[in-house]
Order: structure tokens, then C-alpha cells, then sequence
């Protein structure tokens, strides 16, 4: 289990940039983004797992992009938090007008902490009435909060010439490239937290004026965890500085997820859920994400 996935994931991913790629650190239609996620899985279990990620980034002169991102993941009892936070930077290079290549890094920590008195433990199941809170655990805790530095980096490519029909778009990126040291685990002789790195990518299709279609992949692999997901999105203009925005993910191996957003004045807010359709639903009761 030390190399199962320790990091967040988002089925909207690419609604959440910095998280993703940080060589979108100011690669904006305008001159600064403010993101706001927030995940809660498996509601139907007893005690569900969310994941808050809240980013700003602003587009600077001379090629330049500044930004800063703070993730939370946390059991809805509080027992366990996995905090960190980064500063970004990126660096663009136009190779023609509108073909552009970004390159990007991050610097920042992560924290994780456990409250001992929110867990429950073997020792503290009574085989008359079940689970005891006045029985001992006779747990020992070597830390109960450990803080690492660490970082990302990331390179980007994209095509965004408004007259054409086609515009792809590809990155790569690695989380976590020195593998900072997971200090929960100091007794065990493998006690990093695994490289992170993806690969994603897309094309925006031209169907019209009004419309657009964006198909899009992405594959993830941590430790022994990996993820690929591919999707398609369509933006449909109405009237005004308005937009629709539907679509959906699909999971292999895990999850379909239809959503939904609206694009308002440069504000959009977008809402999706995860239906399980693989075996892990007679665990989760059907509940998704």
C-alpha cells in the first residue's frame, strides 16, 4: 500500500490548471484566474473522503505567469488531513503568433497529520457491543504531523489561432520529482511519496460560431496507481457573454461522469458526479464522486 495514490483527482481536471500542469501558471485569456474546487467521494460510505483546492494566477509581461495553489484532502471526521501548498512559475515562448510553448515549475510543501483520537482500532472492539471508545488502543504514534518541501514541473504546447477550426493542445508534467520523504512511515525502508506524472492533451474543434468541441484525454500514473480518462466538452454560445458548457468523462476501469456548466461574464461554474461501473460500486452502494 505505500505505493498506491497518494494525490488528489479531479474528474473535471482540466478545470483545475495548476493541479494539472504547472506550465498553466498564467496561460489565460485575460490577466488573472481565480479556481475553486471542491470534491466529495463516495458519500454513501461512513466516512466519505473531499478534496478542496482553491488557485490564483496572473499573466505577467514580458512571457511571464506567477500563481499559487493550496490543496486539502481530508476524511469528513477529520482523522486525517493532507494539506500542501505551492508557489508557481511559468515562461512562455511564441513559436509562431499563435503556437506557443510554456514551460513551468513549482515550489512549495505538503503537510499530512493524523488525530490518533478519531481512529478507530482492533483493540477497541468489544464482541458483545462492538466498538468501545473506553478501551485502550495501545496504539503508538511516532508522528502525528510531518511537513516536506517539495515541487512540480511541467511543459505545455498549444495551438491558439482563432481562425483556425483545429487547435490541439499537449503537456506533460511530474509532481513530487525528489520524492520527499513520508515521515508517517519512518519505520519502513520505502518511505517516499511517488513521483506523480501525466500526460494530457486535446483539440478544439470549430463546429461553428456558436459552438465548439473539445475532446480530451488524460493518463495518470503514481506508484502502482495509474488513471486514464478521456472525454469530450462542448461550448455552446447563447446570447450575450453567455455559455453552456456539457459533456462528460469517462473512467476506465472506474467511473462515467456527465456534467454541466455555465460560462457567465468570465465566471463559469461547472457541476459533475461520478457513476461507478466497476466492481468497486458493491463497496461505494452506487455512490460515485
Amino acid at each position: 500500500y505505500l505505493r498506491a495514490q497518494v494525490d488528489a483527482h479531479f474528474t473535471q481536471y482540466y478545470a483545475y490548471p495548476l493541479w494539472l500542469n504547472p506550465a498553466f501558471t498564467g496561460a489565460i485569456d485575460g490577466n488573472y484566474r481565480v479556481t475553486a474546487n471542491y470534491r466529495r467521494q463516495l458519500p454513501g460510505i461512513i466516512t466519505p473522503f473531499y478534496t478542496q483546492g482553491l488557485t490564483a494566477d496572473l499573466a505577467l509581461p514580458k512571457n511571464f505567469g506567477v500563481g499559487l495553489t493550496i490543496l486539502n484532502q481530508a476524511t469528513e471526521d477529520g482523522s486525517y488531513h493532507y494539506t500542501s501548498g505551492y508557489l508557481s512559475v511559468a515562461y512562455q515562448v511564441r513559436l509562431t503568433q499563435f503556437k506557443v510553448l510554456r514551460a513551468g515549475f513549482q515550489l512549495g510543501m505538503l503537510n499530512r497529520r493524523v488525530d490518533p483520537s478519531k481512529l478507530q482500532y482492533g483493540n477497541q472492539f468489544n464482541p458483545v457491543i462492538g466498538y468501545d471508545p473506553s478501551m485502550p488502543s495501545n496504539e503508538i504514534f511516532t508522528y502525528k504531523s510531518a511537513t516536506s518541501s517539495d515541487g512540480s514541473l511541467g511543459i505545455l504546447y498549444f495551438d491558439g489561432n482563432p481562425s483556425k477550426s483545429f487547435n490541439p493542445f499537449i503537456g506533460v508534467s511530474l509532481y513530487h520529482p525528489t520524492q520527499p520523504n513520508n515521515k508517517f512511515l519512518s519505520g519502513s525502508n520505502d518511505n517516499k511519496v511517488p513521483m506523480r506524472y501525466s500526460i494530457h492533451g486535446g483539440v478544439r474543434l470549430k463546429l461553428s460560431e456558436s459552438a465548439d468541441l473539445t475532446p480530451h484525454a488524460i493518463y495518470m500514473h503514481q506508484g502502482n496507481s495509474n488513471e486514464t480518462a478521456g472525454g469530450i466538452a462542448i461550448n455552446l454560445k447563447l446570447d450575450g457573454d453567455k455559455d453552456l458548457i456539457a459533456g462528460g468523462v469517462y473512467r476506465f476501469n472506474d467511473a462515467v461522469a456527465p456534467n454541466i456548466g455555465l460560462r457567465v461574464n468570465g465566471l463559469t461554474i461547472g457541476l459533475s458526479y461520478d457513476v461507478n461501473v466497476s466492481q468497486f460500486k458493491t463497496v461505494s452502494s452506487g455512490s460515485g464522486g
